[in-house]
């Protein structure tokens, strides 16, 4: 007897992933529009890379929820990551079995510092 699915709980694997509308090339061009990459030159930061794992979920409708930083290298780059994401657009739903399912991501958000000047930084 097959076991019937639960297609409205929270999915950690599916057949075809979420993605953001213009996929990957969409992704980078929303991230380096919207991340405010001098807040962490204003705070302080040292030169150096800092990678923030934004976690949240992407619902059925698309809709970003529960937007968290899983960690914080300081600076500001938590925070910043976080507002940044929740800004954006709707997904487009990851997919189990040809239906629209509720799905958590966890991106990596590696941003970089140069300290050449006080306006220098880069993703």
């Amino acid at each position: 007897m097959p076991v019937k699915q639960d297609y409205d709980g929270e999915f950690k694997t599916v057949q075809i992933q979420e993605r953001f509308p213009d996929g990957l090339a969409g992704w980078t061009k929303f991230l380096e529009k919207n991340l405010n990459r001098d807040l962490p030159v204003n705070n302080g930061a040292p030169a150096g890379i800092y990678t923030v794992v934004v976690s949240f979920v992407v619902n059925k409708d698309g809709i970003i929820s529960e937007v968290q930083a899983e960690n914080d290298p300081g600076y500001g780059t938590g925070a910043e990551a976080v507002r940044a994401i929740r800004k954006g657009p709707n997904w487009i739903p990851a997919e189990q079995n040809g239906r629209k399912v509720v799905y958590r991501q966890r991106r990596p958000l590696a941003l970089e510092f140069l300290r050449m000047d006080s306006n220098s930084s880069k993703m």
